[in-house]
């Protein structure tokens, strides 16, 4: 069975359970899951596996409105620092901003793979892990 590697990126501490509890549920593959509070912990984690690329992840879910680090300043720092991960992995925001300046700032950044607006259910992450399996078997 293939197995993938997630980074979920959220300061809510509900949203971190669920959101996890949703990953591990999927069916398809085996998942191994790390969570960070915020874009600094994720950040300072990818800084410390930079040298083992094996060990970045297949999927990251990330929120933008959190403190010390938004997702937006994490993005920046993984595409300025030349990440090559990113070009690879699927990403995904997960926020619960609707508003047209952070949806369609995704436009900015070629290699995210979309954006999800908050409250999002088990179904929703599943077909974000099924865009990222069939994204790896290409």
């Amino acid at each position: 069975m293939k197995s993938i590697r997630v980074t979920l990126v959220e300061d809510n501490i509900l949203h971190r359970f669920l959101y996890s509890n949703f990953i591990k549920s999927y069916p398809s593959c085996t998942i191994e899951i790390e969570t960070f509070e915020n874009g600094l912990e994720a950040w300072e984690h990818f800084n410390s596996i930079k040298d083992r690329p094996s060990l970045f992840p297949d999927l990251l879910l990330l929120d933008l409105n959190m403190p010390i680090m938004n997702g937006w300043e994490l993005v920046e720092n993984l595409a300025v620092n030349q990440f090559d991960f990113i070009y690879k992995s699927t990403i995904y925001i997960i926020s619960s901003s609707s508003i047209s300046l952070d949806t369609n700032k995704i436009y900015d950044y070629e290699f995210l793979d979309g954006y999800m607006i908050k409250p999002i259910n088990r179904q929703d992450i599943h077909k974000i892990l099924d865009h990222t399996l069939g994204k790896n078997n290409n």
